[in-house]
């Protein structure tokens, strides 16, 4: 057994939802599209908006309507900023 690294999990995890039916908006393509947008909020060096989104669907021939495109381009800007919000920690230092 051995162990690969891949070089471009954005682009594989792209790939990987935008050729499976992404205009169906499935539980199974929306996990897709979830992970899509994981893969970029964990490995993207520079920040995504969804006028980059909205060129890379673009830039491949897909099924996707302006409306659909807007949809997903929406999902992925709250996504992230969902994946930047703090949590409440569950300790905490007392000043007693």
């Amino acid at each position: 057994m051995s162990i690969s690294r891949n070089k471009y999990p954005i682009k594989k995890a792209f790939n990987l939802w935008i050729n499976n039916c992404p205009e169906s908006f499935h539980p199974l393509d929306m996990e897709r599209f979830y992970v899509f947008v994981k893969t970029v909020c964990r490995y993207s060096r520079k920040p995504k908006g969804s006028e980059w989104l909205r060129r890379k669907i673009k830039q491949i021939e897909n099924k996707l309507s302006e409306e659909k495109i807007e949809i997903y381009c929406n999902k992925f800007e709250m996504l992230q900023e969902f994946h930047k919000a703090k949590v409440i920690p569950i300790y905490g230092i007392n000043n007693k």
